[in-house]
């Protein structure tokens, strides 16, 4: 009768069978979802089909129907690892049907979903462990195998002391206990038989009276080298500017000098404002390129600091005076204070390159980052793009230099950088990807 009522009332495929021996017979050349059975039935029990069912079948959903509420009967059942435990009395007498149908649905759908979660776990190149609370591996994947340097055969039931040594292995049992503790993820890092281990400690949720984690590793050895290449190519990138500025102002500082001597003499012709233009010129090639070389990749200190501080700073040390300067917002962001103020300055000797003192500039937030906006010419829509790359100018006493340093400061922490037109038809400059607080 269940059967057929889950058929004809619930849209399920169910096939009724009378006995173990026909049950068993029905499994070995039928695939099913789920098995709902009697706890008696002739031959054999409930519990002995469950732990037959269980050792061939490995993880198909077995829902167990008794005639009495028996709290051995259930113990058991449980241990044996059942999917869920109902009364028949329950089900038939009070017409539980759709109650027994919600519970096959749900009891598959898991399953399905732990399926598909294996089927990712034993694929991805990350070694990933199901540990209890003192360090027994309850499963892993292959991966873990490799990174220990042991077989997959060693981890089933060992020790993570025992498969990854005495040390690591105490140290992310404790840290796994740690994040049971706490109820939230954990990370760290790890040095492991000479390569670098980015680790992730959850706490498992399950129905399973021992507390456990899930540990999930990610050799990172091969990005912490990159980072060591860059650092150093960074470093000899600024040792090398550093030495062809200086050697480059050595000469510079020469021909100031002789031009300063000569001032008396030629002081009011056209040639003697020209040298003075080029070497001033020169001047500013040589900060940008060394301002250029000391941008890394990634932000120095970043802290909290206030938007409209760092905007008066960089202000003050432009060369010339900008007519209005409005500070729309008093916005706190992340970022490395040196580096930002630089962005500022850049932009603001940008829009009094292009536009004169007498321009108005803002800065103010947005969704997700800041602006700066001008009232000068604008910056037409086809040259956008190319706005950032280094040597664009449109002016012949600039550098080229300035915009790019712009979005290398950007990049070094992460922000988009764009470029649209102000609400007064100038250049507004938005970076986005920001973090405030």
């Amino acid at each position: 009768m269940t059967a057929e009522t889950l058929a004809n009332e619930h849209e399920m495929v169910t096939h009724d069978v009378n006995d173990v021996d026909e049950a068993k017979a029905y499994l070995s050349d039928t695939r099913v979802d789920c098995i709902v059975s009697d706890y008696e039935m002739p031959g054999e029990d409930g519990l002995a089909f469950l732990e037959w069912v269980h050792d061939n079948f490995d993880a198909l959903p077995f829902i167990l129907l008794t005639g009495r509420g028996d709290e051995e009967i259930a113990s058991e059942a449980i241990a044996g690892g059942v999917a869920d435990y109902l009364l028949k009395l329950e089900v038939v007498e009070d017409n539980q049907y759709g109650r027994l149908a919600n519970r096959i649905r749900s009891v598959v759908d898991q399953q399905r979903t732990e399926q598909k979660y294996q089927h990712l776990v034993e694929n991805t190149p990350d070694a990933v462990a199901h540990v209890g609370e003192s360090g027994e591996i309850l499963s892993a994947n292959d991966a873990l195998a490799d990174l220990a340097g042991t077989s997959s055969d060693a981890l089933a039931g060992a020790n993570l002391q025992s498969v990854l040594g005495e040390d690591v292995g105490q140290e992310w049992i404790e840290t796994g206990r740690k994040a049971i503790e706490h109820g939230e993820a954990t990370k760290a890092e790890t040095v492991y038989r000479g390569r670098h281990v980015h680790n992730i400690f959850v706490p498992m949720d399950d129905r399973s009276p021992l507390e456990s984690f899930q540990l999930i590793s990610r050799d990172i050895t091969a990005q912490k080298e990159r980072e060591r290449e860059l650092r150093r190519q960074n470093e000899r990138l600024e040792t090398f500017a550093s030495v062809v500025t200086h050697d480059l102002r050595n000469p510079l500082n020469v021909a100031a000098s002789s031009l300063e001597l000569l001032e008396p003499e030629v002081g009011d012709t056209e040639e003697y404002d020209r040298i003075t233009r080029s070497l001033e010129r020169m001047d500013d090639l040589i900060d940008d390129v060394l301002m250029l070389a000391r941008h890394g990749e990634h932000a120095h200190d970043p802290e909290d600091v206030s938007l409209q501080a760092v905007a008066e700073d960089a202000w003050a040390n432009v060369d010339g005076e900008v007519a209005t300067v409005e500070v729309v917002s008093t916005a706190t962001i992340h970022a490395d204070r040196g580096q930002l103020q630089e962005l500022l300055e850049n932009l603001v000797a940008n829009a009094i390159e292009h536009a004169g003192p007498d321009i108005t500039v803002e800065v103010g937030v947005l969704d997700g980052g800041f602006y700066v906006a001008d009232d000068g010419p604008g910056i037409d829509p086809s040259a956008r793009e190319t706005v950032f790359e280094l040597g664009y100018s449109t002016n012949a006493a600039g550098t080229g230099m300035g915009l790019a340093i712009v979005e290398q400061i950007a990049d070094a922490h992460d922000w988009s950088a764009t470029v649209t037109d102000s609400e007064s038809g100038g250049a507004r400059f938005e970076f986005t990807d920001v973090d405030s607080s």
